[in-house]
């Protein structure tokens, strides 16, 4: 409990009773089962100087987990090319720009035009040399032919899509034979502590996604519970990957940021998927 301020007794009673949990869960779930084939985790976590070089505001906190996940993420593919991909619900294509570095041609797509505009520019106002910026609904991708993307990336949109299932039904549609599907979800960790701190900010805490409550979304974040829906939708997850710990409030928080990346607990998990 070395990064937590003696003052706040109540998140410091909070940390032990989590790492707890972790601990015993930890040694029972460092792999996870899919298809009767063996699926180990690789994490990745920010170190304590990374954190502190970009706390001091929430649009540069906002802007550096959003870059250092991309950058993550892609090193995973540092030599490939993709000749033409597609991101859905991007936002303010802030992760773009990594993503483009990895692609020939990139089309990027949000449902809203309005979406992330707090942060500058909205999607339709991002210019980029060699991507090209549309508004799409994810559950319809009719505007794109079959088999025509060989990436399709997404980050934390999945669990925001009322339809999931019509969804990935057109990702596996404009998606190429031997093409590859990479889409990062929030982990349960990232709804027990995103939910347990909003009384300190005297918010009440609330659902993400598109669940019917908060217990229903902590169950849906379950790696089990995406890596079967994939399945169901005619795709297999060929690697689960634990992305850096951060919660759902921003830059505040930081000593139990730090905390979380010092036990490499996950924020998220990097899904890569592929065509059965």
């Amino acid at each position: 409990t070395r990064f937590i301020p003696k003052t706040h007794s109540i998140v410091t009673l909070f940390l032990h009773l989590i790492l707890g949990i972790h601990k015993v869960s930890h040694m029972k779930n460092t792999t996870h089962y899919a298809s009767s084939e063996e699926l180990s985790v690789k994490k990745f976590s920010f170190t304590s100087e990374e954190i502190d070089a970009h706390k001091s505001s929430e649009k540069q906190w906002y802007y550096f987990v959003l870059t250092r996940e991309a950058e993550i993420i892609f090193s995973l593919f540092d030599k490939v090319r993709f000749p033409l991909a597609l991101e859905i619900g991007a936002g303010n294509c802030e992760q773009s720009i990594t993503i483009s570095r990895y692609c020939d041609n990139l089309i990027c797509t949000e449902y809203d035009q309005k979406s992330h505009a707090w942060m500058g520019q909205s999607i339709l106002e991002r210019k980029l040399l060699n991507v090209e910026y549309r508004l799409c609904d994810a559950q319809d991708l009719s505007q794109f032919r079959d088999k025509s993307f060989d990436l399709i990336f997404s980050s934390n949109v999945l669990e925001h899509i009322p339809n999931i299932d019509r969804c990935l039904s057109e990702c596996r549609r404009v998606l190429r034979d031997g093409g590859i599907m990479l889409h990062t979800m929030p982990s349960r960790w990232w709804k027990v502590f995103s939910f347990c701190f909003c009384p300190l900010r005297g918010w009440i805490p609330g659902v993400h996604g598109v669940s019917s409550n908060s217990l229903a979304e902590f169950w849906a974040f379950g790696r089990e519970l995406w890596i079967s829906k994939f399945e169901t939708n005619g795709f297999y997850v060929d690697q689960t990957v634990g992305l850096p710990f951060y919660i759902g409030h921003g830059n505040k928080f930081i000593p139990i940021t730090k905390a979380g990346n010092a036990l490499a607990l996950s924020a998220s998990y990097l899904y890569v998927v592929r065509k059965r």
